[in-house]
C-alpha cells in the first residue's frame, strides 16, 4: 500500500483519538495516571498474517489506534510510551527507513519513547531524517520526546538535539518524570551505524537522573523506558536488576528481549516496589499500568497486557 494512502486510511482512527478528548474524557481525578506502552514494534504496521502461531491476526497500527481511542475516552490522564526498536522487521521499514513508523507514532499521540539497537540499523543520519519527518506533521499532537540518559551524543549533535536525558509531564496533583536507557552497541550495532555515539553504564547514568527527578523536579512518579532486556541472567544490565541498583524508580517499561508478560513483575526496592513490564513484540499487545498517588507517596499500582485484536 502506498504510504500516503495508508496514512489517509488511518487518519479517521488516529485523529479521533485526539480531537474529542477535551469534551469526551471523564473528569480528571487528581493524583492518578495510566501508562499505556509498547515495545519492539519492529515496523509491524499491519496485523500478523496467518501462519504466525498464537499471534496470527493480532496487532496492526489501525487496531492500536482504535484501542487507544477507547481507552482515552474511558480513562483520566494517560501517557503513551514506547521502549524502542520501532524500526526493522517488515518491507515497510525497507522502503520508508523508519519515517512511516515515526509519523504513525506521532499521529497516535505517543508522548515519549527511547531508542533501541535496531533504530540505528540504517545509521545516525537516516534515524535523524525519520525524526525530522515526525516533526513535520503539523496537525499531530502532542509533541513527541525521545529520552535517553546513557548514550553520549556529543559526537552526533543532530541526534543530540532530539534526545533529552529526561522529561517532565505534569497533571493535576501529579508530576511524572520519564527517562530512558539503551543497550550496549557492541555486537548489536555496526560501529559505522552509531558513529559519534558512545555507550555508558545505564545504572550509573540513571542514579543522578532519578535523584534529580525526585529532589529537584519533584516528580511524584518516576518512569524508565528501558531497552536493556527483561532478564539477562547477569550477563549485562537488565530491567529486573535495575530497581536494586537505582533507588527511586516506580515503573520500568522494557524492551529488547521480546518478553511476553501478562502483568508487571513487582520488584522490591528501597521506596517500596518497582513495576517492571514488557509486552512482547510487533505491537500485538498494549501494556497498561495504573498508578494512584496519595499524600506522601504511591497508594496503589497495577497493570495488565491488553491484546490488540480486530
Amino acid at each position: 500500500m502506498d504510504r500516503r494512502d495508508f496514512l489517509a486510511s488511518l487518519g479517521a482512527a488516529t485523529v479521533a483519538a485526539h480531537l474529542p478528548l477535551g469534551a469526551a474524557a471523564p473528569p480528571v481525578s487528581s493524583g492518578r495516571i495510566t501508562l499505556l506502552h509498547t515495545n519492539d514494534t519492529h515496523s509491524h504496521i499491519e496485523p500478523f498474517e496467518p501462519g504466525n502461531g498464537p499471534i496470527s491476526g493480532m496487532g496492526g497500527v489501525a487496531r492500536r489506534a482504535t484501542l487507544l481511542h477507547q481507552l482515552r475516552r474511558e480513562l483520566g490522564p494517560v501517557l503513551l510510551l514506547d521502549a524502542g526498536d520501532t524500526f526493522q522487521g517488515t518491507p515497510y521499514f525497507n522502503r520508508y527507513k523508519g519515517r512511516l513508523d515515526y509519523q504513525l507514532m506521532r499521529m497516535l499521540g505517543y508522548d515519549a519513547g527511547t531508542l533501541g539497537n535496531h533504530d540505528f540499523d540504517n545509521g545516525v543520519g537516516p534515524l535523524v531524517e525519520a525524526m525530522e519527518s515526525m516533526e513535520q506533521l503539523q496537525h499531530a499532537h502532542p509533541p513527541f520526546a525521545f529520552v535517553n540518559c546513557n548514550f553520549d551524543l556529543k559526537g552526533a549533535p543532530a541526534l543530540g538535539r532530539r534526545v533529552r536525558p529526561y522529561l517532565i509531564r505534569e497533571f493535576p496533583g501529579l508530576r511524572v518524570g520519564i527517562t530512558g536507557v539503551g543497550v550496549a552497541f557492541a555486537g548489536l550495532v555496526a560501529p559505522k551505524n552509531h558513529e559519534g555515539i558512545g555507550w555508558r553504564d545505564p545504572y550509573e547514568c540513571l542514579r543522578p537522573v532519578v535523584q534529580r527527578l525526585r529532589e529537584v523536579e519533584k516528580a511524584d512518579l518516576v518512569v524508565v523506558l528501558s531497552h536493556l532486556g527483561y532478564d539477562m541472567k547477569g550477563a549485562a544490565p537488565d530491567d529486573l536488576q535495575m530497581p536494586g541498583q537505582v533507588a527511586g524508580i516506580d515503573a520500568i517499561i522494557g524492551g529488547h528481549s521480546h518478553t511476553f508478560l501478562e502483568a508487571p513483575t513487582r520488584v522490591p526496592q528501597g521506596r517500596g516496589e518497582t513495576l517492571v513490564f514488557q509486552v512482547g513484540f510487533g505491537g500485538v499487545n498494549l501494556g497498561r499500568m495504573d498508578f494512584a498517588m496519595a499524600r506522601g507517596g504511591l497508594r496503589s499500582a497495577s497493570g495488565t497486557s491488553m491484546p490488540v485484536l480486530g
